[in-house]
C-alpha cells in the first residue's frame, strides 16, 4: 500500500519513504519553539503550536523519541562563532534575554511530558541546523547514528531558518526527512508556502500533520 501526498511519498516499499522504516528508527524534532520566536507568529501561534503538540503526542504514542532542540540563550554562557554574521547582533539579543529570561524558554504547551522519551538539547547561537544541538557533550547527529535512527520528522520555527537548514543537513547525513508543514511557520509573508512548495520537497517529504498520521496508520 502506498499513499502520495502533494509533496511526499508514503510507501513501505520505497526505501526513500519514511514508511520504509519502523517507528523505533524514527524521531520527531521540535526545533526552536522558544517564546521569542513564538512571539513572531501573531495570530498563527495557537494553530502552529497546537499542531506541534499533536505531533509530539502522536510520536510518543507511536514509540518515537522526541527531541526538543533550542538555541542556548543563557547570557554569557555561549556566543556565536566569531566569524558568524549573527555575532555582531547577538549582544542585542543577549540584552533581551537578560531583561526577560523567559523569552528563551520553550513554549509551555510543548513542555516535555515523558522524560523517558523526550530529551532537550541546546546549540550555540548562530548555528542553524538542529543536528548540531548537544545534550551534555554528545552531538545530536552522533546520538542518532548510535541509536540506529534513519528517519527524522521536523517541526520548527522558522521555516527559512532552522527548518530548512536542518532538513538539508539531515539529508546530507543520509537521513530520511519529513517536514511537518503546518507545524512550521515563517513571519515573512508567502515565504513559508514557497519553501514548502518549491524548495524543501527537493530533498524532503513535505506534508501536513494530518497527512502524516493518516499515512502511518499502515504501520
Amino acid at each position: 500500500m502506498s499513499y502520495v501526498a502533494a509533496r511526499a511519498v508514503f510507501s513501505p516499499t520505497d526505501s526513500t519513504s519514511p514508511l520504509s522504516v519502523s517507528p523505533s528508527e524514527t524521531i520527531l524534532l521540535l526545533i526552536d519553539y522558544q517564546n521569542i520566536a513564538v512571539g513572531r507568529l501573531g495570530d498563527a501561534a495557537p494553530s502552529v503550536l497546537g499542531v506541534a503538540r499533536q505531533m509530539r503526542d502522536w510520536a510518543l504514542f507511536k514509540g518515537m523519541p522526541v527531541y526538543h532542540c533550542m538555541v542556548d540563550t543563557r547570557p554569557g554562557i555561549t556566543q556565536p562563532p566569531a566569524r558568524n554574521k549573527l555575532s555582531a547582533k547577538w549582544r542585542m539579543y543577549e540584552d533581551k534575554f537578560v531583561a526577560v529570561p523567559g523569552l528563551g524558554f520553550e513554549a509551555d504547551v510543548l513542555a516535555p511530558v515523558d522524560p523517558g522519551w523526550e530529551k532537550t538539547l541546546l546549540r550555540t547561537p548562530g548555528i542553524m541546523s538542529a543536528l548540531e544541538s548537544q545534550h551534555g557533550s554528545t552531538r545530536l547527529t552522533d546520538e542518532l547514528v548510535s541509536r540506529g535512527v534513519k528517519s527524522l520528522m521536523v517541526c520548527g520555527l522558522v521555516t527559512s531558518g532552522c527548518v530548512l537548514s536542518t532538513a538539508r543537513a539531515a539529508t546530507d547525513q543520509g537521513f530520511i526527512v519529513t517536514v511537518v508543514e503546518d507545524a512550521c511557520f515563517d513571519p515573512v509573508p508567502g515565504l513559508h508556502g514557497m519553501l514548502c512548495a518549491h524548495v524543501l520537497p527537493m530533498t524532503a517529504h513535505v506534508a501536513t500533520a494530518g497527512e502524516i498520521r493518516d499515512a502511518w496508520k499502515v504501520l
